[in-house]
């Protein structure tokens, strides 16, 4: 009897009397999958369409205005030349690689202890933050030519000049990040007994991930900014240095082909950080997706 009822229930449920798992369940399994593959199709098409849309505007310009090859190359001419230089432009863009995640390692490596200091001390919060503050006033377009007198033409003022550019960003996103939880979790770690690192550690650090990581991405790109500003001052290798020499020459097909270049590196770390950011603070994007209605 007990046997009987028990396949009715299943027979009921729609499953098999004998079945161990749920058959439906690879069916919700590749509905997912069929999901998230058209996601990312249509992520990788709203890339893509301000990068086709620039290029029929600029082919349509030169057609429409007759603009001179000199002043604005065709975009065939700068795709040709990104393929013939392509030596050329992979070592140049490989010593801004280099200045740019370094100064940009050196300015999380620094912002974060700072942050920190900031969120936990009300002293260096008042003596500090008008330091930093200041220190943003002061264009670094300016402060380029000293650091290259004082320096030298390597890469350590490159690297200096991107770690002052992309440090500020990261450590008020970090102190704020930090600032940002609410006092009722405060309240809640306190009366279950946690100590200052423990809340620090499991109520804070989480809590601040989502802001942190917006600061890394400004941050990451400023990076390459202020490495490419140091170079356009003065450097013997990489994409400023070469852009500056072929614009001296005129040659404004390899002048677009390191601009090129420089975007995608830009990009690539921009990329890196987001990855980073999906692999640590998962909830982060469930959260934007759910408010987009994705």
């Amino acid at each position: 009897m007990a046997e009987t009822l028990a396949q009715g229930a299943a027979s009921r449920d729609g499953f098999p009397p004998d079945a161990g798992e749920d058959p439906r369940r690879p069916r919700v399994e590749t509905i997912k999958g069929k999901r998230s593959f058209r996601r990312l199709l249509r992520e990788l098409g709203l890339y893509l369409l301000p990068v086709i849309a620039l290029f029929v505007v600029w082919k349509l310009a030169i057609l429409i205005f007759d603009i001179q090859r000199f002043l604005l190359p065709q975009p065939e001419d700068v795709l040709a030349t990104l393929w013939e230089s392509r030596q050329l432009l992979m070592e140049e863009s490989w010593v801004t690689f280099q200045e740019s995640l370094w100064g940009f390692l050196l300015a999380v490596g620094v912002a974060i202890p700072v942050a920190i200091l900031l969120t936990f001390s009300a002293l260096a919060a008042r003596t500090i933050y008008p330091v930093l503050v200041i220190s943003q006033v002061v264009p670094k377009v300016a402060i380029a030519p000293l650091l290259v007198v004082w320096m030298g033409f390597g890469m350590t003022p490159k690297i200096l000049l991107a770690f002052l550019v992309a440090f500020f960003p990261i450590v008020v996103n970090t102190a704020t990040g930090l600032n940002d939880l609410e006092p009722k979790m405060i309240y809640l770690a306190r009366s279950m007994g946690a100590s200052t690192w423990q809340t620090f550690t499991r109520f804070r650090l989480p809590s601040s991930l989502p802001v942190f990581f917006a600061g890394l991405k400004v941050g990451v790109t400023f990076a390459v900014i202020g490495a490419l500003v140091g170079e356009f001052v003065g450097a013997g290798k990489g994409l400023g240095h070469l852009t500056v020499i072929a614009m001296g020459s005129l040659n404004t097909e390899l002048v677009f082909a390191s601009i090129v270049v420089m975007a995608a590196i830009g990009v690539a770390m921009y990329v890196a950080i987001e990855l980073l950011e999906r692999l640590l603070v998962p909830w982060s994007r469930s959260r934007r997706l759910e408010q987009m209605g994705a």
